[in-house]
């Protein structure tokens, strides 16, 4: 048997906030990459760069990214 790789891709932050309609506060999305990359994920998507009127969930996204961009 040889050894397998296997990569866990978190879409969480991504795809999780874009099914529900109350915004979470930059706050909390920071906590929630900070957690995961605590709990050692080296692959979280944060958000997609879409216009805030189609998705106010990632309107901050940019403000997000810039500031976790630390954890790679």
């Amino acid at each position: 048997m040889t050894a397998s790789k296997i990569l866990i891709s978190e879409v969480g932050p991504r795809d999780g906030l874009q099914s529900i309609k109350s915004i979470m506060p930059l706050a909390a999305k920071k906590a929630w990459i900070d957690a995961e990359a605590a709990a050692g994920v080296t692959e979280i998507e944060v958000g997609s760069f879409v216009p805030a009127r189609l998705l106010p969930q990632l309107a901050n996204v940019a403000v997000t990214w810039s500031t976790r961009c630390a954890l790679s």
